[in-house]
């Protein structure tokens, strides 16, 4: 019987404690009537503008309709003429800052990159100076081709020792993307300093030296990424890429690197084909083309290539049996 009348007393102290407006706002709150809360605290700040409790309370409300610079000012109000509400005030704030973060990477998880973008954009409003949500918040910019964004966003991890290599690289490629090559040039080979393997980097630089016709330091930087461990994909386009260009003695050089990996890729041995005409190396055209038609005898085009590398390497007779074979008359 003790007990029951010590816990009445209790609630009756609490319920003594409570102001009439933190009551008032309370009951609208826990009946979802936020605008009926705010009229009740809008109220109280008519009347006192300087009320750290109705401050606190209309902070707590903007913070509720996702307004945190709006809330902060309030919150600032409210420390000022009463600091005792600080530890409220960061508890509340902490709260909304990993709703809106778990939201964030809850979005970023179902490839809907804008709704990312719109909680952690709320989040940096909370607490700008936290890095942990740019390198996602950069990844999602980057995803929907807002490169500039994404420059933005990356630059405020650089700064993170154990995110400079994944923050530096996406900054270069943010600008390569954006067309900054100068830009993706200063990146690339800043972070590259720190690490001179790094496959992305080293690609990133070698692109966009070739954007910019730095053909040497485009060579320079592929080769190191070639040493550094290529894929297949990468170093036939990087060949076709300086080829189109008419840098045909570096693309030559890439593309016999590609045959060490696929002796048979039909592609390269028509391009080192056409290479091995314009630079007069018709023996190895005639070898280009031999296993050109090995691979696909039954078209016309690998065969009258051929037949032109054997008349230009001077192989009379094979030149013939080919004409014959395509019923092509002197």
């Amino acid at each position: 019987m003790a007990a029951r009348y010590l816990l009445t007393g209790l609630i009756l102290l609490l319920i003594s404690c409570e102001s009439t407006l933190e009551r008032e706002f309370n009951q609208a709150m826990s009946g979802n009537d936020i605008r009926s809360a705010a009229e009740h605290v809008e109220r109280a700040l008519t009347a006192n503008p300087q009320d750290p409790e109705a401050n606190y309370l209309m902070g707590k409300i903007k913070a509720e309709q996702r307004l945190y610079p709006a809330a902060r000012e309030y919150f600032n109000r409210a420390l000022v003429a009463a600091p005792t509400y600080h530890d409220k005030i960061d508890h509340l704030l902490e709260t909304h800052y990993r709703n809106e973060f778990n939201n964030a990477t809850s979005a970023w998880e179902q490839g809907r990159y804008e709704m990312t973008i719109t909680h952690f954009d709320a989040a940096i409003q909370i607490y700008p100076d936290r890095w942990e949500k740019y390198p996602i918040k950069g990844e999602a910019h980057k995803n929907l081709g807002q490169y500039e964004s994404a420059q933005q966003a990356f630059a405020k991890c650089i700064t993170v020792s154990r995110l400079q290599r994944f923050c530096g690289t996406n900054l270069a490629l943010s600008y390569f993307r954006n067309g900054q090559f100068e830009q993706a040039k200063s990146v690339s080979e800043q972070y590259l300093e720190h690490y001179p393997t790094d496959r992305n980097l080293l690609k990133i630089a070698a692109y966009a030296y070739l954007e910019t016709g730095g053909i040497e330091d485009a060579d320079y930087y592929f080769t190191r990424y070639v040493d550094a461990g290529f894929t297949y994909e990468a170093l036939r386009q990087f060949a076709t890429e300086l080829n189109n260009m008419g840098e045909i003695y570096a693309a030559e050089r890439f593309f016999t690197l590609c045959l060490r990996v696929n002796p048979s890729d039909p592609e390269v041995l028509a391009a080192l084909s056409s290479i091995y005409l314009e630079t007069g190396n018709y023996d190895l055209m005639v070898q280009a083309n031999e296993r050109l038609h090995s691979l696909e005898p039954d078209t016309p085009e690998h065969m009258k290539r051929l037949m032109l590398a054997y008349e230009l390497a001077g192989e009379i007779e094979k030149f013939r049996s080919i004409q014959s074979e395509l019923g092509i008359n002197d």
